[in-house]
């Protein structure tokens, strides 16, 4: 049985490298100019049991993994140096992003279908 269906895909994410925050003269963060890599991709978000991560029930709220199409060779790589920003519609109009460290990806080298990015939220400041 395969990972997802194509019809599975009905997340938003962004791929980007962080770039260097911006303060002002009060010291105050008023901006961080990323670089974008996949400026959209269409993900599915696997749900995890709380067995997928045993005792550790802080990863499991943390934690996620989106399922994306095969990334090909002439393409970009996804590296853990890079963050994935979940769109998130809220109400129906309103945007959320949620964004995540990439602590690993998975490529599907066996059927070149689909790959998986494994990450950890950020908190937010």
């Amino acid at each position: 049985m395969p990972i997802a269906e194509t019809g599975q895909l009905d997340q938003t994410i962004s791929i980007v490298i962080p770039g260097k925050s911006k303060f002002d003269e009060f010291g105050d963060l008023v901006s961080r100019e990323d670089k974008v890599i996949y400026e959209r991709l269409f993900a599915m978000q696997r749900t995890k049991k709380s067995d997928d991560v045993g005792q550790n029930l802080p990863e499991l709220r943390t934690q996620a993994q989106f399922v994306i199409r095969h990334r090909q060779s002439q393409e970009t790589l996804i590296t853990t140096n890079m963050l994935l920003q979940h769109w998130k519609l809220i109400d129906g109009s309103k945007v959320n992003v949620i964004e995540y460290q990439i602590d690993d990806f998975n490529q599907d080298t066996q059927y070149g279908d689909w790959d998986v990015i494994i990450c950890h939220r950020v908190p937010e400041v």
